[in-house]
């Protein structure tokens, strides 16, 4: 009997699923074909595994759906606890068995997070062509962590073995030299010596982003008037890092052949410059090379991913066509976004979407499209 309260539902789940999602035959030693010298032959290509199983994925869902006024504002709120074991990785080997890797069940990781929606209704017309208001916004947040390997042991994947997967740290996290600027006097990179031995080595690679973000979500708005209706949707995420791998080639200090960004017009070139691009060598001295935190971008944005306007067309009108109803639209699609992002789309991997362990990695991917499309939706 609650004049406010219209929906009030509690949820609580429990449950455990598999995931067999590989290639082909993973378990089995394989043989691929080959040509030596004009001859066909054939080569072992793969290293099997005959105790391979499933990874198994246990999860807790808690939540509520909450709507208040007969519709006029809602709420559903969802917190989870996923904990993956037995995970399916490609485990690194010795390169003297004649491969290098194998899949293998390795490992384990925990993502935990919390998931928001609220719709309002704000403006709710009395007659049929009022104006009317509909804003729907959902956040998602989700802290990913590896918390088992093979032996403990971390390893590096994706594009120059940027990505490590190592326990305690999020899955795919960008591990590289640390850059620290440029030295206004010589105009070399200067990294950070963690070991302290007075070297830049291998062994002074570190953590230096995180390329899962601290939020992303959406918005939704929707207003209708007469015969009218505008919806947009934009979408966001906020805190992920993106590896601009690009710039391993177009910011290098100009050795290499292919065209550079505008960013190395700012480039040292006398004693006392302050800037953060190093000096150009084509001999490699400045250190611009190096794949390091430079190449490290924040990866936040907001887009606004669809747009549309619509006109309902009158009864007659549609009669006349013999049809029941008509609607003529324009649609925009990836609009315009807002982000510093220096590449051409912050909302990337060019490891693929699968690639769950190599994240958010730009190395040429080809931009998004900005499209417009005009229609007519019709029954008859």
């Amino acid at each position: 009997n609650s004049r406010s309260i219209s929906l009030l539902k509690l949820r609580a789940s429990l449950g455990r699923t598999g995931n067999q999602g590989l290639g082909d035959y993973p378990y089995q030693s394989t043989y691929c074909t080959a040509n030596y010298g004009d001859e066909p032959g054939y080569y072992p290509c793969n290293l099997g595994n005959t105790a391979l199983g499933w990874e198994k994925t246990t999860q807790t869902n808690l939540g509520f759906d909450l709507e208040l006024w007969n519709g006029r504002a809602a709420f559903t709120a969802d917190w989870y606890n996923k904990s993956t074991t037995d995970l399916l990785l490609s485990r690194p080997i010795p390169g003297s068995s004649g491969y290098t890797s194998f899949t293998d069940n390795i490992g384990a990781m925990r993502n935990r997070g919390l998931e928001l929606v609220f719709t309002a209704v704000p403006l709710q017309p009395t007659r049929a062509d009022g104006l009317r208001l509909v804003t729907t916004i959902n956040l998602s947040f989700n802290r990913n962590q590896v918390t088992a390997l093979y032996n403990d042991q971390p390893f590096s994947t994706g594009y120059y073995d940027m990505n490590r997967v190592a326990v305690g740290h999020p899955l795919g996290e960008f591990h590289a030299y640390k850059f620290l600027g440029v030295d206004p006097t010589t105009g070399d990179a200067i990294y950070k010596d963690t070991n302290n031995d007075g070297d830049i080595t291998t062994e002074d690679k570190t953590f230096v982003g995180n390329p899962w973000p601290d939020y992303t979500g959406g918005l939704t708005t929707t207003v209708s008037w007469n015969r009218f209706d505008l919806t947009g949707f934009f979408q966001f995420s906020k805190g992920n890092k993106v590896f601009n791998g690009m710039r391993v080639f177009s910011d290098e200090g100009g050795y290499n052949y292919d065209n550079k960004f505008s960013d190395v017009l700012d480039r040292w070139q006398q004693a006392g410059d302050q800037t953060d691009q190093p000096r150009a060598s084509f001999d490699g001295t400045s250190g611009a090379r190096l794949i390091s935190s430079r190449m490290i971008e924040d990866g936040s944005y907001i887009r606004l991913q669809d747009l549309t306007l619509g006109y309902q067309l009158p009864e007659a009108v549609a009669a006349s066509m013999r049809l029941s109803n008509a609607r003529l639209y324009i649609r925009g699609q990836n609009v315009f976004t807002s982000t510093d992002y220096s590449g051409y789309n912050p909302e990337v991997n060019s490891n693929g979407s699968t690639a769950s362990a190599s994240l958010a990695t730009d190395f040429y991917a080809y931009p998004v499209a900005r499209t417009w499309s005009f229609g007519i939706q019709a029954g008859w």
